[in-house]
């Protein structure tokens, strides 16, 4: 117990150590004045590396502006201009041309932050910070802020999802904002999508799929009522390294310390926080907007079917054990009681699948991965029922990833473009990993139509490669292709330029 104690301790300390600093024994929170409102913002700017840094969501929602992310990037328009910003890298794009930022966006508590040269380099939004009033003032000619919660001309609404009633006529949804709470009646035939922001899952859903601690933004009709519902949360997966009264700690450092309202299961059974022990596979659901948790489903291998009695799940296992991609097929078999009735669940993310009973006591069913379906490491929920009795789950140790997009590929030199006097210049390209690893064997890279591959050092962050001749003054033309671990491939092509003296 001191041991892992310890361990959980250092953790914590190599955590604060990164956090932002705070100087002096109080201070008070920076607050941000959109256009000359406040903007209630909670988490709000910090200080992070001797860089000011603020939240990216609340302000870009809070002009008016599209929030899309994708893995690692980020998504917004102004007018026709499309600007994107990468986790991790110092360059933020506005229609593919770099505008440098003086520090790479980061994530600090399940929130995205930026430097404030984000808004006014991207966005042509002014900004600065005023220390006297502990402030950051934003002056944005963009659509600006109409009320809490609501944007443009009032037909959007959005906040924390605090109930679905579906038993009401007609259906309704709870939204809380800050201190408001509204109820609002849904249309029948209203549209659902349902968002992992971390993951860049976007899928058709139901009512039944909004799940309360869910952040959602709806737009509603004439009358009032919800016509459109853009359901959206985050997500976390990992292993968990540290546990503690309370608190889990996973892989990365990362600490997950549930609230009452948190849901936490181990195997397909409800527990406690308490009995989460380390090398447990999570994966956890969390608001976007506050980051608590919502949900945690904890896997254990090696553990028995929590199931006993006249109905129970023995196994379930799946093929191919590798990460899919789209057109991929999922092969799903469970040996169970026979006899009944069965589904399955991918995590939360596809649920309500057919199992059919091939043989007694053996159910199989398939799924084709379509596209924009993207998880990492998710387990298999079994569901059976037998002669109507009531519905048995378990959830297996078996994991699955889909992948339907294919990795970044970031920063590259010499840039596209670029006159440089070396005859041996290096040449590199950077790669950003989306839902699954890049596999760096895949990595490739073409000079002037040959493959330099063999000569050039490669990971799976990064490729480069250092010519061995000399090349001659004009045009160098450049591919480079790499794949994840599902078999998505990106490309990249440029030319530079040579002009030795």
């Amino acid at each position: 117990m001191k041991k892992l104690a310890c361990v959980l301790a250092a953790v914590l300390l190599t955590a604060a150590v990164h956090s932002p600093r705070r100087p002096g024994k109080t201070i008070q929170p920076i607050t941000i004045i959109l256009n000359g409102m406040r903007l209630p913002v909670k988490p709000g700017p910090q200080f992070y590396r001797y860089h000011l840094l603020v939240p990216v969501r609340r302000i870009i929602e809070a002009l008016g502006l599209q929030f899309q992310r994708a893995g690692r990037n980020v998504t917004t328009y102004v007018g026709a201009k499309q600007i994107t910003l990468t986790i991790g890298s110092a360059r933020a794009l506005v229609d593919g041309d770099p505008v440098l930022l003086d520090a790479p966006p980061v994530e600090i508590g399940n929130t995205l932050y930026a430097p404030l040269r984000f808004f006014t380099a991207a966005l042509d939004a002014q900004a600065n910070f005023d220390r006297q009033t502990n402030s950051v003032e934003i002056v944005s000619s963009l659509i600006g802020r109409s009320a809490p919660g609501t944007t443009g001309s009032g037909t959007k609404t959005r906040g924390t999802v605090t109930a679905v009633d579906l038993d009401s006529s007609p259906a309704t949804i709870t939204l809380t904002y800050n201190a408001s709470i509204r109820t609002l009646p849904i249309d029948p035939a209203a549209q659902v999508v349902v968002q992992d922001v971390n993951t860049g899952t976007s899928n058709p859903g139901e009512l039944t799929d909004i799940a309360a601690g869910d952040w959602a933004e709806v737009v509603l009709d004439k009358a009032g009522h919800v016509k459109h519902v853009v359901d959206a949360y985050g997500s976390r997966t990992g292993t968990i390294a540290a546990a503690a009264s309370g608190v889990i700690v996973l892989g990365d450092g990362r600490v997950i310390s549930p609230s009452r309202a948190t849901a936490i299961t181990l195997n397909g059974d409800t527990v406690t926080i308490d009995r989460l022990q380390v090398g447990d596979a999570v994966s956890v659901r969390y608001n976007i907007d506050t980051s608590e948790p919502r949900q945690i489903i904890a896997t254990r291998k090696n553990a028995v079917s929590p199931t006993a009695g006249p109905v129970a799940i023995e196994t379930i296992s799946v093929s191919p054990q590798r990460p899919l991609r789209k057109n991929d097929t999922l092969y799903v078999i469970m040996h169970a009681t026979p006899g009944g009735t069965a589904s399955y669940d991918l995590g939360p993310y596809v649920t309500g699948l057919p199992l059919h009973e091939s043989t007694a006591g053996t159910y199989s069913g398939t799924y084709k991965v379509g596209a924009g379906v993207n998880f990492a490491d998710v387990p298999i929920f079994g569901h059976l029922s037998v002669h109507g009795g009531a519905l048995t789950t378990w959830e297996s140790p078996a994991l699955v990833s889909i992948s339907t997009e294919p990795p970044g590929i970031n920063d590259f030199a010499p840039g596209n473009g670029v006159t440089v006097n070396n005859t041996r210049p290096s040449i590199y390209a950077t790669f950003a990993p989306g839902v699954v690893p890049v596999n760096a064997s895949s990595a490739k890279i073409e000079v002037n139509g040959h493959d330099v591959t063999s000569s050039a050092t490669r990971s799976d962050r990064f490729i480069d490669y250092m010519p061995q001749v000399d090349y001659r003054n004009g045009p160098v033309r450049v591919i480079v292709r790499v794949s994840d671990e599902a078999g998505n491939t990106s490309t990249k092509s440029w030319t530079f330029y040579i002009k030795s003296r």
